[in-house]
């Protein structure tokens, strides 16, 4: 089995992502990717937990500017390519949102590809 976590940005979601990840490894022995952003903190503590971990550049809207959330949107095609290479070279089984902001992106190209997703 081969799983892709994505999302990130706060302990929130990191954490049970993590939770995930080790079980699925524990009960089926899974190999697992992470995708997240540069400003998360994900970026500690994925590979600190022996797990790899591919970026995608996606901004903000909540809490932003009007500037920033248009350069977010416009942003996006970009994040969902992005993700789509991502799932191609990985050839994951499931991909499994977490919240965050590269959760987005990653799920709507697991969609687009046709590739089960899982949402928590």
């Amino acid at each position: 089995m081969r799983a892709i976590l994505a999302g990130g940005g706060t302990g929130g979601h990191v954490i049970p992502a993590l939770a995930i990840a080790q079980e699925l490894q524990k009960r089926y022995g899974a190999e697992i990717l992470f995708i997240g952003t540069s400003r998360g903190i994900e970026n500690r503590l994925v590979p600190a937990a022996g797990f790899p971990l591919q970026l995608v550049r996606i901004g903000a809207l909540n809490r932003v500017s009007l500037k920033r959330r248009l350069k977010t949107l416009f942003d996006l095609p970009r994040a969902v390519r992005d993700s789509r290479r991502m799932l191609s070279e990985f050839h994951p089984d499931i991909v499994i949102g977490v919240g965050g902001y590269a959760s987005g992106p990653a799920m709507l190209a697991a969609i687009l590809k046709r590739i089960p997703t899982l949402t928590f």
